[in-house]
């Protein structure tokens, strides 16, 4: 009782102090738009003209192109980025083969990994073994159990929500990386898959990962600072948001993109026929 006690008390603390940086954003755009517009040398003023132009194109100019609000911070992105979500799974896949090292170097009261076993029979054998037998309900420490694996989901799920994917995106994100990957995967090569990691890193993790994903906005939004500081500013980010913290880091854009469009800018003032213009628009 003491354990779950200590477990119940940590995670409330652990979500007051989250959610305490939690502070709900405008929706960002990445849009800067730059108008070319070639306009008669008359300015439509007269009521009667504005009413024709009304009539001619049944629409207006703030339809055309929407006013858009204008953020100091642009986050999550407002579209999926594809590009990002790749690099930052490579960079997850290589910092999981060190994190398999890092188990392997620890003692088996820990881990519960038979080490002698792995080097007798083989690794492959082991994952054959292992795959064939799960899942089943392990006896890890409660540590690993509800504070690591909720963490990894967290991480897992922060990865795909910085990159613009929905909450169910990202819920499926951490589950398949944490099914797939590690379960049946990583960990796999270890021991047999467990029915509470299975569950607990995608589920809590999800949940703590959407913490981590509005505390990220209320830090970015307040210059990357936490308590006036930037360095726990950008600790705090890299704890919750490491693959793409680091890759912000290292300056990536997402890549440009265009558009082209010719659309009615006017009405000419004694010809009542609409003047057209061309719209240029490009996002960073």
């Amino acid at each position: 009782m003491t354990l779950k006690k200590t477990f119940l008390n940590s995670l409330l603390f652990f979500i007051i102090c989250t959610f305490s940086y939690a502070q709900q954003l405008d929706s960002s755009s990445l849009e800067s738009s730059i108008r070319l517009n070639s306009l008669d040398s008359t300015t439509v003023s007269s009521e009667e003209n504005q009413i024709v132009l009304l009539d001619s194109l049944a629409t207006t100019i703030d339809s055309i192109v929407p006013v858009q609000k204008k953020d100091s911070i642009v986050y999550p992105p407002p579209t999926r980025d594809w590009r990002r979500l790749g690099y930052t799974s490579t960079m997850y896949a290589g910092t999981t083969i060190i994190a398999f090292g890092v188990l392997w170097a620890m003692p088996a009261s820990v881990t519960n990994w038979d080490k002698e076993e792995m080097r007798e029979q083989g690794i492959l054998w082991k994952w054959n073994k292992n795959i064939n037998a799960g899942p089943v309900w392990d006896k890890d420490n409660w540590v690993l159990n509800w504070i690591t694996h909720p963490y990894s989901g967290g991480i897992y799920y922060m990865t795909a929500r910085s990159s613009g994917f929905t909450v169910v995106e990202s819920f499926g994100y951490s589950a398949i990386m944490s099914t797939f990957f590690w379960e049946y995967g990583i960990e796999s090569f270890a021991e047999i898959p467990s029915i509470q990691d299975l569950i607990i890193t995608p589920v809590v993790g999800s949940v703590v990962g959407e913490g981590f994903f509005y505390a990220k906005k209320s830090i970015l939004k307040h210059d990357k600072k936490v308590l006036q500081s930037r360095f726990l500013g950008m600790t705090t980010l890299f704890l919750m948001d490491p693959f793409n913290t680091i890759l912000d880091g290292f300056g990536y854009k997402e890549k440009v993109k265009t558009q082209m469009n010719i659309a009615p800018v006017g009405a000419n003032q004694f010809t009542k026929a609409p003047i057209w213009g061309v719209q240029f628009s490009a996002r960073f």
